[in-house]
């Protein structure tokens, strides 16, 4: 009982790891199946990725082959049908060529036709390709070849098929581009044809052309030198030119706002806005500009604008000195007018009250009343006038030295006054001489 349990579960274990599937399943659909059987390699590189699994004929008549890879295919993967050689048919594997590290992946069960699938190309179906008189010539150049093995020359030849690979992937290329581009080619044979015909027409001209051209060759040979010149100049002329187009372009760049506001514009009613707007005003603008043209030039001495320059010109040796007087005069009181720049607000206010007070009138024009609020507040100590210390204001404190800062008449707020313009202003007047 024990003997056929242990049986079942080995048979149970071998069965999920020989049965089961870690890979991802595509399915391939080619022309043809090309000898290619399950168990077949699929390869990158001549490292093994995976295996067919499955040939079968699809309901469309091609051969559709399943796959099973280790990894998951990107878009753009191709697979064509290899063999490691000529001679054999049981050698055959699928050459898979993945799609770019940022495309999208393919779900696993995606079928990929004839545009990502390549058969290979059989030897027969090769020969079949040409006529008995074709393939006996091919035969002759195969035995030809082996008698170059045979004999002596074997040490060259195998120097000169050293580099017949690149020339057959060459030629392989070349014969790929002229056969997709079949029609042109014809269509270039026909048009060479027919320009070989007129040039067959006007021999004579094309004559006397080459001998113009010879002449003219000749006047060429004997500038050399300019022409050595020329060419020397030539690159620099061509970056200056370069950095010209790449400012023209940045220039086009922001012209093309401009157009589209013309556009626009004239959308609007561009050409009513000139003929009713605008005309009028050049109208208007004629006799002025004709009366500015007389100003600045008329006939006779002495009676335009032009001449009056002229008579200017000789005051500047005079003028100098006064200029430059004041220009110094001006640079010594710049830290002064700086300084006194702060108190603007103040003296205009000052101003600005003293016309409030000056507001009441009589018969005789505007007056100002003007009354003491103190008296006494001082007295003459000999020679000395000193503060009051009599019964009266005796004890008042008397502030002396006043060196308020801007705004330093009303009371303080942070941020605002006293105002020290940025610090221009410190150790010039004292921010602490603010009423309480």
């Amino acid at each position: 009982m024990t003997l056929g349990i242990l049986v079942c579960a080995v048979v149970l274990v071998a069965s999920l790891i020989f049965s089961g599937s870690s890979g991802y399943r595509y399915t391939l659909k080619f022309e043809n199946v090309s000898l290619i059987v399950p168990g077949n390699l699929v390869m990158v590189g001549g490292h093994p990725v995976g295996s067919v699994t499955s040939v079968k004929l699809s309901d469309d008549n091609l051969a559709e082959m399943g796959v099973e890879l280790d990894d998951q295919l990107r878009e753009g993967s191709t697979f064509i049908v290899r063999k490691s050689s000529l001679s054999s048919v049981h050698s055959h594997y699928l050459s898979l060529t993945p799609g770019p590290d940022n495309a999208p992946l393919l779900a696993e069960g995606t079928v990929l036709d004839e545009k990502s699938t390549t058969a290979a190309v059989e030897i027969d179906q090769f020969f079949d390709m040409f006529d008995k008189s074709t393939r006996r010539g091919l035969s002759n150049l195969i035995q030809g070849a082996a008698s170059i093995y045979a004999g002596k020359g074997a040490e060259g030849a195998n120097r000169t098929f050293k580099y017949s690979g690149a020339s057959f992937s060459s030629t392989q290329r070349l014969m790929a581009e002229l056969s997709d581009q079949d029609a042109k080619l014809g269509e270039f044979v026909k048009n060479t044809g027919g320009l070989m015909t007129t040039l067959s027409e006007v021999s004579p001209t094309l004559t006397e052309m080459v001998g113009s051209a010879n002449t003219a060759l000749g006047a060429i040979a004997s500038e050399n030198r300019s022409l050595s010149r020329a060419l020397q100049e030539l690159p620099p002329t061509l970056r200056q030119g370069n950095t010209t187009f790449v400012n023209l372009r940045a220039a086009l760049d922001d012209v093309e706002p401009l157009l589209r506001a013309n556009d626009r514009a004239a959308d609007a009613g561009l050409a009513n806005f000139l003929r009713d707007d605008v005309t009028p005003v050049v109208r208007k603008l004629k006799p002025v500009a004709s009366n500015l043209a007389t100003v600045a030039s008329r006939p006779g001495p002495s009676n335009d604008a032009n001449e009056l320059l002229a008579a200017l010109i000789p005051l500047q040796s005079t003028a100098r000195p006064a200029v430059n007087a004041v220009v110094k005069a001006l640079n010594a009181s710049q830290e002064e007018v700086s300084e006194t720049r702060a108190y603007a607000p103040e003296i205009f206010n000052a101003f600005g009250k003293l016309g409030a007070a000056t507001a009441n009138y009589d018969g005789n024009g505007h007056y100002t009343r003007v009354r003491p609020t103190a008296t006494g507040l001082s007295q003459l100590n000999g020679t000395t006038i000193e503060p009051q210390t009599g019964e009266i204001y005796g004890g008042l404190e008397f502030i002396s030295g006043i060196n308020r800062c801007p705004g330093g008449s009303t009371q303080p707020i942070a941020g605002s006054n006293p105002f020290l313009d940025d610090g221009n202003l410190v150790g010039k007047c004292d921010p602490g001489q603010v009423p309480p």
